[in-house]
């Protein structure tokens, strides 16, 4: 295949998610031939949200079943949650389940293993316009979205008939128990409403707010110390999931002592 030229000013940034270093170097030799040359690779979730965190790709090519702690699919529903890169699952599984698990991450398309260069080709140029359009009307309909939800410092929660006032700042963690949610603010304040967690996460700034089990989100600047098993917040400990916390940890600034 000869070089495509492309209609982009610049090389769009693509990480690719994949832990078989064969397919994964020849995935980034076919994206050279594309004229995509400013990709990176990564082996595990833990490395692939490094990657993201360093330099926010355009677009990842995410295998489904990476080793570690995290499966693609799992890393796909972290992408999508927390950081809101566009992606497109690699895999040689097709079948009912892995599909139906796949598509609740929202994906821009699937490549299917084994794939020719005319598929990854197709499904990365797909994958592009679909973001770009997708941005664009997001950019329409900016004027419309919720302020008080995304474009200051805080969220109003109805309590009884009045809205409250709460500062990100103030809201330190939310526990999820059943189908209602409590929201946990400085002051004891604390808030129980009927609401699913990503409810309530989708109305706060996902850099602030992470998760770190399936029933907990906290407010990350006011973590204290992270162990194996808990988020430390002062005297609260709050658990943490095994499969939450390479991903977790991932997003912080670390060094170690000696």
């Amino acid at each position: 295949m000869a070089v495509i030229n492309n209609d982009y000013d610049q090389s769009p940034r693509i990480l690719i998610v994949e832990d078989e270093p064969f397919i994964a170097e020849n995935l980034q030799e076919m994206l050279a031939i594309f004229g995509y040359e400013q990709t990176e690779i990564a082996n595990s979730a833990n490395q692939a949200i490094k990657a993201i965190k360093a330099s926010l790709p355009e677009l990842i090519l995410l295998d489904v079943k990476i080793k570690g702690d995290q499966d693609g699919i799992e890393l796909g529903s972290i992408i999508h949650e927390q950081y809101k890169v566009p992606f497109v699952y690699i895999t040689s599984y097709s079948d009912k389940e892995t599909v139906n698990r796949a598509k609740h991450t929202r994906p821009l398309g699937f490549i299917v293993k084994p794939f020719t260069k005319d598929d990854v080709y197709a499904a990365i140029e797909v994958a592009l316009f679909n973001k770009n359009r997708i941005a664009v009307n997001s950019g329409q309909n900016l004027s419309n979205s919720n302020p008080t939800t995304y474009n200051n410092d805080s969220i109003f929660i109805k309590k009884k008939t009045v809205l409250e006032k709460v500062k990100y700042s103030d809201l330190m963690w939310i526990e999820a128990d059943g189908n209602h949610i409590t929201l946990h603010a400085t002051k004891d304040r604390s808030y129980t409403v009927r609401k699913s967690l990503k409810e309530i996460t989708d109305k706060l700034p996902k850099d602030k707010f992470l998760r770190v089990h399936k029933s907990f989100v906290v407010q990350v600047d006011a973590v204290t110390a992270i162990d194996t098993n808990h988020v430390h917040m002062e005297d609260k400990k709050i658990p943490i999931g095994r499969s939450y916390y390479n991903a977790f940890t991932a997003t912080l600034n670390t060094i170690s002592a000696s």
